[in-house]
């Protein structure tokens, strides 16, 4: 029953040979993500949903911001889901707001964020309430004439892709990660809260993704396996907690050997007061298109809540992120 760090470095396997070389995210506006809701504000209600564009910020601080703007606490500001921070993005944001002082206007906001609209709503947004994300990416080839390479990343992208976490779930150089194999050494979780989350959700992933790997190398990721739990014809992996896992028979044996050196990770995760939960193993991109100029393809796509661009792109070949880490210091968007 290892305690070690299962190790999100390491090159996680990919189903087919590599159609693209390349860099990708040289400056935020390569990275485009928006965020779809899926349903219209309701137009009356005590919280108020902010949509907000935001470049080079991260989600949390953005909140943190739209609090200070709507003099509330932080914990009256709510979101779907995290977006990347070296990145163009949109998405809603709900403040509590039963004294309807807060009206934001279009084009307020602060450094790297502005308003794009606002309505009030019957409820605060919760993680996931979101449909979905729309990306919109450019990748600049290695090699070779990117109008030529659009055709077979065209291709891949109508296949199924590998579901697999990105490394933002675990942290900036792997922090979250490291933080999670500390607890399963014995060390203690933190008080409930964002930390909290950060390692349990880090852990669960890397056990998923261990699961995936094995499945990509067995060519068994797309295929349901007898014992398998499929959702929308697609099978699935495990969301480690407590509670008898759902898959038997051969689905079941393939798990129990990807995980067979992690036992310690699994019994930490059952008592820390998590279900079991499954996910998709493999991701059918809606609406795919690839277009190019003389410089770069250009891949847009959309994504359930969860699921990451960054594993998108790593199924389409050895692709470099080109985004420099920005100093941290007092006032600087982190």
């Amino acid at each position: 029953m290892s305690g070690a760090a299962p190790g999100a470095a390491q090159a996680l396997p990919q189903a087919g040979v590599a159609v693209l070389r390349g860099r990708y995210r040289r400056r935020p506006e390569d990275f485009r993500v928006d965020e779809v809701l899926g349903f219209a504000p309701a137009g009356a209600g005590e919280h108020v949903l902010v949509q907000v564009r935001k470049r080079g910020a991260n989600t949390a601080w953005v909140g943190a911001e739209v609090a200070r703007r709507a003099e509330v606490p932080v914990a009256d500001v709510s979101w779907c889901g995290e977006k990347d921070r070296h990145a163009v993005t949109t998405q809603w944001f709900s403040v509590r707001d039963p004294g309807g002082a807060f009206a934001p206007a279009a084009g307020e906001g602060g450094d790297g964020w502005e308003v794009l609209a606002s309505a009030r709503h019957v409820r605060k947004l919760r993680r996931g309430d979101h449909a979905g994300n729309r990306f919109r990416l450019r990748v600049h080839p290695d090699e070779g004439d990117a109008t030529a390479l659009a055709a077979p990343v065209a291709a891949r992208l109508v296949e199924p892709v590998p579901n697999y976490f990105g490394p933002q779930r675990f942290g900036r150089d792997g922090a979250n990660l490291a933080a999670a194999a500390a607890w399963v050494r014995g060390g203690r979780l933190p008080p409930r809260g964002a930390s909290r989350g950060r390692i349990l959700s880090a852990a669960r992933a890397q056990l998923f993704n261990l699961v995936l790997a094995a499945r990509v190398r067995a060519g068994t990721a797309a295929t349901v396996l007898e014992g398998d739990v499929a959702e929308a014809g697609l099978p699935t992996g495990p969301l480690w907690g407590r509670g008898r896992s759902p898959v038997t028979g051969a689905a079941a044996l393939v798990e129990a050997a990807a995980l067979a050196d992690h036992g310690a990770w699994c019994e930490r995760l059952e008592h820390a007061g998590l279900e079991q939960a499954r996910r998709p193993l493999v991701l059918r991109l809606a609406s795919p298109e690839v277009t190019s100029d003389d410089e770069a393809l250009e891949l847009a796509f959309e994504l359930p809540p969860g699921a990451f661009a960054t594993a998108v792109l790593a199924a389409l070949g050895p692709l470099r992120d080109a985004a420099a880490p920005a100093p941290e210091h007092g006032g600087s968007p982190p």
